[in-house]
């Protein structure tokens, strides 16, 4: 009967003190609010030789300020503050699954791969589809910029829904600014129906 009583109290007294701890690394952190809230499969942190990267796999979920960024995997570096992100391929179905998708207040991207610094807020982004003024905008090159303006190279503007659309308008480089109002502007255009430059 006391050792019951014994292990209880260690127990709630183990519980109690790795909430002190969590609650005095999180007041020593770089970050806001914490980061990372999910990882469905297994988490591997790796801190020999000077690293101090952590592994996510399995769909996983960051949060910080107003962004949100969801991947079935990703990559912290806790030394450079930067997080890498891409979705995971399905050797059954022949197709990438969990693709990175970036939420920042009403403003969503899909992308299939993310590098995104915590601390410059400076984005690369490979290949991101995203909804802007009505229309849909691709690009294959992209750098986000801390205050939200989006620089791209090789985009494609279209409302067509399709991930391949029927027709677009091919731009050399865009720009799209968030900030006082927001605004598309872009380089040399020309306009592309069922795959041919017109």
């Amino acid at each position: 009967f006391r050792d019951s009583l014994f292990l209880a109290d260690s127990t709630r007294l183990a519980d109690s003190l790795a909430k002190a701890d969590s609650l005095a690394l999180l007041s020593k952190s770089s970050l806001e609010q914490p980061a990372f809230t999910n990882a469905a499969d297994s988490i591997i942190e790796v801190f020999t030789d000077g690293q101090r990267m952590v592994y996510y796999y399995g769909p996983t979920t960051v949060k910080y300020q107003n962004m949100e960024l969801t991947a079935n995997y990703m990559e912290y570096n806790m030394k450079t503050g930067e997080v890498f992100a891409r979705g995971v391929y399905d050797s059954l179905s022949g197709e990438w699954k969990g693709r990175p998708v970036m939420k920042q207040g009403k403003d969503s991207y899909n992308m299939e791969k993310l590098r995104y610094n915590f601390n410059s807020r400076k984005a690369r982004i490979t290949n991101m589809i995203t909804s802007q003024d009505d229309g849909i905008l691709h690009g294959s090159n992209i750098k986000m910029q801390p205050d939200k303006s989006i620089n791209i190279s090789n985009g494609k503007y279209t409302v067509c829904d399709l991930e391949e659309p029927h027709y677009f308008m091919t731009m050399s480089v865009v720009k799209v600014v968030t900030e006082p109002s927001q605004k598309t502007v872009f380089g040399p255009a020309g306009l592309v129906v069922e795959g041919v430059h017109l």
